[in-house]
């Protein structure tokens, strides 16, 4: 009969970390539930983090439609901005108030984008689409 010192060196040797108390069970003392369950395949935390990351990137787009409607005055409105497909390329769906054409927006790119570098704190400002909002006042192409 091996002693318990004799155990622990050889579940150690054979890469198994169960440690053994003197009584053999093989319940581990140091074992969480948690941990074990998100180590073992629980998708918990791949869920955590892709729930952060949409989080994330819906406040962003709310940052920039924020700023977006404070460059563009009272002629345009911003009604949505959603990441495409990626926050590093953003569309913004907007609607006209006074039936322009959204071409004249795509004219202003440069000018909007260094005002939505303004507003936000990265390393790289995003490309901005414009699309007109259908049935709102928006002009087509």
């Amino acid at each position: 009969m091996r002693t318990a010192r004799e155990e622990e060196d050889s579940c150690a040797q054979k890469g198994s970390f169960v440690k053994r108390d003197f009584r053999g069970s093989q319940e581990p003392d140091w074992i969480n539930a948690e941990f074990t369950e998100a180590l073992c395949g629980g998708d918990s935390n791949e869920n955590a983090k892709r729930r952060q990351a949409e989080r994330k990137a819906r406040q962003f787009c709310r940052q920039v439609q924020r700023a977006l409607n404070l460059a563009l005055g009272g002629e345009w409105f911003v009604e949505e901005v959603v990441p495409a497909p990626d926050c590093g390329r953003l569309m913004v769906y907007v609607a006209s108030a006074t039936g322009a054409d959204v071409s004249e927006l795509r004219r202003e790119t440069a000018r909007l984008r260094a005002e939505v570098a303004g507003a936000i704190t990265r390393k790289r400002t995003p490309e901005l689409f414009f699309v007109p909002v259908e049935g709102m006042g928006g002009g087509d192409e």
